[in-house]
This record gives C-alpha cells, structure tokens and sequence, in this order.
C-alpha cells in the first residue's frame, strides 16, 4: 500500500467527466432536518458493497501488512511460524555478506535462549526441505547443568484448548530426550510433552504433539519452551526446523484462522475479499513478487519471501487459505494477479505524499526509471499461470489439476479478477500489461470482470484513498454528477488517516492517526458507481505495526475492533436491495448531517443511515422523518455508536469507549415521526414495511 495519488484523477479519465472536489466550508449543522423518503424510482444497491482490505474486501482487504498474515489471520502461535528456516542468502543478492547475516539474526525474532544456549540460523547443513534450506542451530555450551534450551514468546494459553505442533529435528551426536512445554514466564506449567530418548537421529524426522493445558494463563506472556538436559548435551549441537502451534481454529481448518479474528470479520457479513494486496502483491523486485503458487501445498515446501513491508512472510497464509477463507465467511474474492511491474523503492519520488500528482514534475514513468518491469514479449509465462489454478478446467489445465490434488477438484467462485496494484506508478507500461492480460484472460474466462489499477477509461477501475475526515465530508457527494456512462468504480482502500491536511500520510504525533477515531460519512447513494469498497488495513498486530490507523488490532489475548469496524458492522449488516430517493438529497449544504436509505425487497425492511461528525461538541439533532408512499408498522429500532468527542478511539488501555447501543421505540403515526440524531454518531434505523 502505497501514499495515494488521489483516485479521483482516475475517476475523471474514466469517465470524461469532471467532478470537482468541494471547497473547504465552515462545518455548521442543521437545526433541525425534515426528511421525505419515497418509494418512487429506487435504484439496486450493490450486493459487492462491503468487505475488507490488506489483511488486509465493505471488503475484506487482505494483504500481510503489520505482520497480520503469520501472526493475526493464521491462528499460528509461534510467532512467525518457522521464519528461522526461512530468509533464503539466494533471495537477498543485493546485501553484504554483513547485511544478509543481519537478517538472519532478524529471522530469530521472538525466539529466545533459555540457560545459555547459543541460538543461530545456518545454512550450512541441508534443511528441512529445498524451500526450506535454513535451520535453527543450537549448540549446547561444555559444562551445562540442568534443563537449557529456547523459546517462543507471546501467546494465550486457553484450558479446554487442544493445540497441535509439529517441529523436526536432527543431531551428529544428540539422541537424548527433548523436552516440550506451555508455561508462563514465571516459570507455571500448562502442559507438556516430549521426544524420547533415542528419536533423534542424523536425519531429519519430523515429530507431532498435542498440548492440552489443564488451566488458562492470566495473561498472554507465555511460552513455547524446548529443552534438553544439561549434562546430557553439552557440548553438543542440535538443529530445529519447521516450528509449527496452533490453536483450534475457525471451522476447524487445518492450517486455518484464529477464531476471535475471524468470527469479527464475520460478524460484519462482508460481501467481498481482497486479496492479496496491495503492495505485498509487487515485491521490491520481480523475483521477490507474491508467486501463488509457492504458497500452496504442504507447508515445509513453502518457500516464504522478504515482503514489501519490512519483515519475511512464511506464506503460511497462501492461496487456498485465501480462497478457503472466501468460502467460510462467503464473500465474493477480488484476486490480484501480478502484472509485470515491482515497486522496488517510491519513498524518494517527490510529490507521492500529496494527494495528488500535481507536485510531480515530468511523467510518473520518468520518476520511476529503474522499477522492474516485465517487457511485452515476456508477458505469456506470468499471463498463463495468472488464475487457472482457481478456476481452470482440472481435466485439461495443469494448474488446475493441481487444485483438485489439493481437495479442491471443482473451481472456485471467482467473479473478479484486479489486474496489477496502482499501476498509475507504472502507466506507460502499464497499457500493454493490461491489455494482455485483459485480452487472453477474457478470452479464457468471458464470465469474469476485470478491474484495472492505472489511470485509463476502463469498465472497471480501482482507486485508493486515504486522507483526513474534512477530506471525507467535503468530499461526500463527488460521484453524485458523475457521468453515468458504464464506468464502475472499485474503493480498492480507503481509510481516515490524518488530522493533518498537508500531509495525511504523516507520521503519529504530526495528526496521524493510530487508531481509528469517530469520524465518517455515508456512501451508499451511488453504488451505481462505486459498486465495491474496502477499508484498508484490516488487521494489525499491536507488537509489530506498520501502518496505522487498521481495523481491527490486537496481540496474543486481545482483539480491539474499532470505531470503523463498527461503523462497517452496522452498515453491512443492515444492507438493503435497494436504495430510496429522499427530499431533500445528502448534500454539503446539511454538512455534517449525511445520510442513505434503503430498503430489503424480499424482507420488507426499511435502514436509515445517518452519520452526524463534526470536530465540536454537539447534543443532538432533530430529524422528522416522513412516509410518503407506503407504510411502516408502528415500532421500529435504533443502532448507533456515539461518543461527544469527535477525536475518540478504542485503544489497548480503553478498548471499550465506543460500542455500539441499540434501542427500540413505537409510535402512533405511521407516516411521520421524529428520532433524534446524537452528536458524533453514526445511527442505522430500521423500520418493516406494511
């Protein structure tokens, strides 16, 4: 995920239109607000509508950003699953010898010694597998006495729990007993077991465990404890590979998602994934881009990669688990495929912190000399292998045949497919890329729509935003002239980042935010137009950040869903199939009073969604609602989240300041009524029609 060259330029090229973002206004609300809603001329709303982004489509939006895809969407409970057998000497050609002993050094993070044992990653020895060519190294000093060994750090203990592991193992010399365990830091034992002696050989053998902890841990500083004897090893070195604990999982998939994360995300009913970036799709050069197809099958044949955000991804979270995941929570993928363009380094472009691309000088292709790009005669490898693994005939294809090996012998559902991420950074190329790919795959999949990332007029295109609240409201009515000429828009991230207009991709501190505040407005009216949207990022480990405001943040025993997932929450959740004409029409002029309405076809419910935000302290408005052409029954409900202060957030230390409240009322008058609309919030109402 990149700073956002502001959608909006896109949206003009898309559809030779010229919608003007609105000028800054003093933000003064109405007093009182009488609203008309009429049955008459109601238009579909987008069933795509909600979901997530950059794991981050409302969609889901996953992308492995702030660690989420090894320690936040995968219920793994070692951290990073295995990444002391990952970071690969072969992937890293551009460092030193020094650099590259660095990362390996790095690759021990969350790995710790226990009574001297001297921990190292080497690749001096075969590993585990040919993916997998690194291992732990644990040389056992002369002289030790007592239990000596390592650990992982930072997990929930749950009694009633069954946690699986696995690890493999291998000594010239040891074959004594291996000790295994779940404890806190204070040294209380959950559970154990163990590798007997004589198990361990000078080959690698893998070796399976079950724990089931007789008592919870009061908190989440717990570890997974290995341990030898002392005097049985010392002087001795053992290697480890392939370190594997999970939890239950949710639905009980194997290699699945942690339960809490992923009963939140369902419980918001999002409608689309997306998947699987963002940035993390590119890589920093061709060889680093995410390969699908290293992210399949058992395991120990999963390569990993140096990600674009900093820190290795196992890819333990791979591509089936995506689509899986899709399945489980029924949601509609948006799959990214690889375009022929990595990103290698844009943090020196001038201008990319403005919102738009104004401030450049020359062409974004003159920028960006030197960014791996694939020439157009290289296209055909990458344009095969794109989607045929996922929707591919497994009798005639052999991607697809590989799927059905894999359990999966029927195609998944796939209706949408983005090519490429913010290829605006990479236009001029960009035209033959997506031409190709466009072309061929169209050719092969007619029923699939595709979605371009560049500044071009295509049916489909995606636009990132991510700016500052004032910029949201001013900006709330900017596809309502927009030039209805078949052109569809994909809000592939947005997010509410920043106080700080002149830079809202600021640091925190300087207005950025770090978690999520009050603050929105409503954009159902036109989903003519913008037939999709995700907030982005979805998921954010509070121990390893790299963007903020997300989601939904969390550690090894807690989980904050934020003002914006419950502002999601209530939104998706009370979706109708169509929305309703109202007078007078959401515009700036009732700033900062928004709102849509819609209603259920089949179900004959009637949502009310109105969003008051306002940098002031404010009781509440008045709004009198009127029936003009059908009836209500006389009662209906209220959802809400409020808070008086504009600038609130949900936070580790107050992980409750808002949350939703929920009322019911009746009333004599079918046709009228009057409901008050609190300061800073954001309210659904719900009526059933007669």
């Amino acid at each position: 995920m990149r700073a956002k060259l502001l959608g909006v330029l896109a949206l003009v090229l898309a559809s030779n239109a010229k919608p003007t973002p609105a000028q800054k206004r003093d933000i003064v609300p109405p007093d009182t607000l009488q609203l008309h809603i009429s049955a008459q001329d109601a238009k579909p709303l987008s069933p795509t509508l909600y979901g997530y982004g950059r794991t981050g489509a409302e969609v889901l939006v996953a992308e492995d950003i702030n660690w989420s895809g090894d320690v936040s969407s995968s219920a793994t409970t070692a951290s990073r699953r295995s990444s002391p057998t990952r970071i690969r000497r072969e992937l890293l050609p551009s460092l030193s010898q020094s650099s590259t002993d660095q990362l390996f050094i790095v690759s021990l993070y969350g790995w710790e010694s226990r009574n001297g044992a001297w921990l190292s990653v080497t690749d001096r020895i075969p590993g585990v597998s040919e993916a997998l060519p690194n291992s732990l190294k644990v040389d056992i000093p002369k002289n030790t006495k007592g239990k000596i060994g390592f650990q992982n750090t930072g997990m929930k203990v749950q009694q009633g729990w069954k946690y699986t592991a696995h690890l493999y193992v291998r000594s010239d010399s040891f074959s004594g007993t291996v000790s295994l365990s779940l404890r806190s830091t204070a040294g209380e034992v959950f559970a154990t077991a163990s590798i007997e002696g004589g198990s361990v050989g000078q080959e690698w053998r893998k070796f399976n465990f079950e724990f089931n902890p007789e008592k919870s841990a009061s908190h989440g500083q717990n570890v997974f404890v290995v341990e030898v004897e002392g005097e049985e090893a010392a002087g001795q070195t053992i290697y480890f590979g392939f370190f594997s604990l999970f939890p239950p999982t949710f639905r009980g998939r194997e290699n699945g998602l942690r339960i809490d994360l992923a009963e939140a995300l369902a419980g918001t009913r999002p409608s689309i994934f997306r998947f699987p970036g963002g940035n993390n799709l590119e890589g920093q050069t061709i060889e680093e881009r995410w390969q699908w197809n290293l992210t399949i099958g058992p395991l120990e044949t999963r390569p990993g990669r140096v990600g674009d955000w900093t820190y290795p991804n196992t890819d333990g979270l791979g591509l089936l688990e995506y689509l899986e995941w899709c399945e489980d929570l029924s949601m509609e993928p948006i799959m990214g495929v690889w375009a022929g363009l990595s990103i290698q380094n844009y943090s020196n472009v001038p201008g990319l912190a403005l919102r738009s691309v104004t401030g450049l000088t020359g062409s974004l292709s003159e920028q960006l000399v030197g960014w791996p790009t694939v020439h157009e005669d290289e296209l055909q490898p990458y344009i095969d292998q794109a989607i045929n693994f996922v929707v591919g005939d497994a009798s005639t294809n052999k991607w697809a045949a590989l799927r059905a090996e894999y359990g999966h012998p029927e195609p998944f559902k796939l209706n949408f497919v983005e090519i490429g991420n913010e290829d605006w950074f990479g236009e001029e190329s960009y035209y033959y890329r997506w031409r190709h790919f466009r072309t061929q795959l169209g050719e092969a999949f007619p029923d699939i729509k595709f979605i371009a990332t560049s500044l071009m007029s295509q049916k489909l295109d995606s636009e990132h935003v991510y700016d500052t609240p004032r910029w949201f409201i001013e900006n709330s009515v900017l596809y309502d002239n927009f030039t209805r000429n078949g052109t569809q828009i994909f809000e592939g991230e947005y997010a509410a980042t920043s106080m700080n207009e002149d830079n809202p991709l600021g640091v925190i501190g300087d207005g950025r935010f770090e978690f999520p505040t009050l603050q929105a407005s409503v954009a159902e009216r036109n989903t003519d137009i913008v037939f999709a949207s995700a907030y982005a990022p979805s998921l954010n480990h509070l121990r390893n950040t790299q963007w903020t405001p997300d989601m939904i943040s969390y550690d090894a025993t807690q989980m904050i869903l934020s003002t914006s997932y419950y502002t999601q929450q209530l939104f998706s959740a009370n979706r109708g199939t169509h929305v309703l004409q109202t007078s007078p029409v959401s515009s700036l002029e009732y700033s900062p009073l928004f709102w849509s309405v819609s209603h259920h076809e089949t179900d004959k419910t009637l949502f009310i969604k109105v969003r008051m935000s306002v940098e002031l302290r404010m009781t509440s408005i008045t709004v009198r609602l009127f029936f003009d052409d059908f009836a209500v029954k006389p009662y209906y409900s209220s959802s809400y989240i409020a808070n008086g202060q504009y600038n609130i957030s949900n936070t580790p230390e107050n992980p409750f300041a808002v949350t939703p409240n929920y009322e019911t009322f009746a009333y004599p008058d079918t046709k009228s009524l009057n409901h008050s609309i609190s300061g800073q919030s954001v309210t659904v109402l719900t009526f059933q029609i007669e």
